[in-house]
């Protein structure tokens, strides 16, 4: 028979398990503390206004389903902190706007979380007309880690905020400072330009580190000499004065060419009397006959002794014609 019964031995068994059972609960106790979202470690911008606005639009457009108001530091309130410590208005005059247009979490199905945020800021002149805008956009889904809880744990939504506002401070500060560059004034209200500086976005822990680096940087530029920037003289341009040669034009003379007298020559006959201007007197030329053996039939006596002393030889005998009676008819 046994010392105890069996409904002894089983509450015996619970009061030795539950304190083992109660520590192990303990161990896993989620967090339910967190720091606060702060972003004054990081550059600040300063604006040429007079005055600075921050104003949430969220609570005008509500969406529905959103558990943004769940988290540690809610993504309105984070966004509300980041234009808190990085805007400055250092201008004399007009407004700085800073609005929240959307700051939300949704729990989808499959446990997935989605963000989204979104801001815009204006600047107003004195009149209060727009002079200048800028916008930034940043959206996120993450799949929780189920060992800090449920999808919807404050620990999950803590680190979807926490990831989304590390995104919104770069791309903020980007768009401003491009989109603004001609309304960027240093803290004295003297402008800038649009030369964007970076900056690291460590957790706050890590600023002493940051700011041992910018003090070792400004020692430096404080020891370092000073550079004289040499004076630019623009040299003087002389435009030199152009002559315009003289040009001797050599006067070209024609030269007399005598033209000879195209006028044919008449054929002066054998037998035409030869003129002799200088002497005025008219002479008869008369060519010789061909010589012959043979009788003239022509002057069959032959010609005068006058002609032919002068136009023939006197070694030349004459020759006449035959008797009558003489002539002789050709053999056959």
């Amino acid at each position: 028979m046994s010392l105890f019964s069996r409904p002894l031995r089983a509450t015996c068994s619970v009061a030795l398990l539950l304190p083992a059972f109660l520590a192990g609960c303990a161990g896993d106790k989620q967090p339910t503390k967190f720091a606060p979202l702060r972003y004054d470690y990081l550059s600040v911008m300063h604006l040429n206004a007079g005055t600075l606005e921050i104003e949430d639009a969220t609570q005008q457009n509500p969406v529905a389903g959103d558990i943004s108001a769940n988290a540690p530091t809610p993504p309105a309130q984070a966004l509300r902190q980041m234009a808190q410590d990085r805007l400055v208005a250092a201008g004399a005059s007009g407004t700085a706007k800073f609005v929240i247009d959307q700051a939300s979490i949704l729990h989808n199905a499959g446990g997935v979380l989605v963000g989204q945020m979104a801001v815009h800021l204006v600047l107003l002149n004195s009149g209060g007309t727009q002079a200048a805008r800028a916008e930034a956009h940043v959206s996120q889904t993450m799949r929780p880690d189920l060992s800090k809880g449920d999808a919807d744990s404050p620990a999950n939504l803590y680190e979807l905020t926490s990831d989304m506002m590390q995104r919104m401070n770069v791309e903020f500060e980007y768009q401003v400072r491009n989109t603004m560059k001609d309304w960027m004034v240093d803290a004295g209200g003297t402008p800038v330009g649009s030369a964007i500086q970076s900056q690291s976005l460590d957790a706050p822990g890590a600023k002493s580190s940051t700011a041992a680096k910018s003090a070792a940087a400004a020692a430096a530029a404080a020891t370092a000499p000073a550079l004289a920037t040499p004076a630019v003289t623009t040299p003087e341009v002389t435009t030199p004065t152009i002559t315009t040669p003289a040009v001797t034009v050599p006067a070209i003379t024609t030269p007399d060419v005598s033209v000879p007298d195209a006028t044919p020559s008449a054929t002066v006959p054998e037998n035409a009397p030869n003129t002799d201007t200088a002497s005025g007197s008219t002479k008869k030329t008369s060519t010789p006959s061909a010589k012959t053996s043979e009788p003239d039939p022509v002057f069959p006596a032959g010609e005068d002794d006058d002609s032919a002393s002068s136009s023939t030889s006197a070694s030349t005998p004459k020759v006449r014609s035959p008797e009558p009676g003489v002539l002789k008819l050709p053999k056959k």
